[in-house]
């Protein structure tokens, strides 16, 4: 997504790293499953690693192009399993609506805050501390 129009009028806008108003969403539904994939993933590079068997490690790994080094492949196989799992919040920063994306789906659904100021609520560092009553 590049652009998502909020119910306020403001242009959301995706278009590069770091944004202080957008999060990726594990769902706690799928976190053991990433996990345990994630584990699949690693459990035959470590025990090859610890075995110093590098032909087991590239078996491991599989045939990857001469461009690509083993960790650039484990961790395109990582980045690919967590993308299959995780969707996409936005935080308006002009009305503060938050947009999560539907699993599976391209489609967002928005949810208003009680309170009407921008809170940077998925930046790293809002600046505020959190009273969760």
């Amino acid at each position: 997504m590049s652009k998502l129009g909020c119910r306020c009028g403001h242009v959301i806008t995706d278009q590069t790293d770091s944004l202080p108003y957008k999060a990726s969403l594990l769902r706690d539904e799928v976190d053991n499953e990433f996990w345990d994939e994630v584990h699949r993933e690693l459990k035959p590079l470590v025990e090859s690693a610890e075995s110093g068997d590098k032909a087991a490690i590239a078996d491991a790994l599989g045939q990857f192009s001469p461009s690509l080094s083993a960790a650039d492949k484990l961790q395109d196989r990582i980045s690919s399993l967590y993308i299959q799992r995780m969707s996409t919040a936005y935080e308006c920063q002009n009305c503060r609506r938050l947009w999560v994306q539907k699993q599976n789906s391209e489609k967002f659904v928005s949810y208003v805050p009680e309170e009407g100021t921008y809170g940077a609520i998925l930046a790293a560092a809002s600046g505020e501390s959190e009273n969760l009553d």
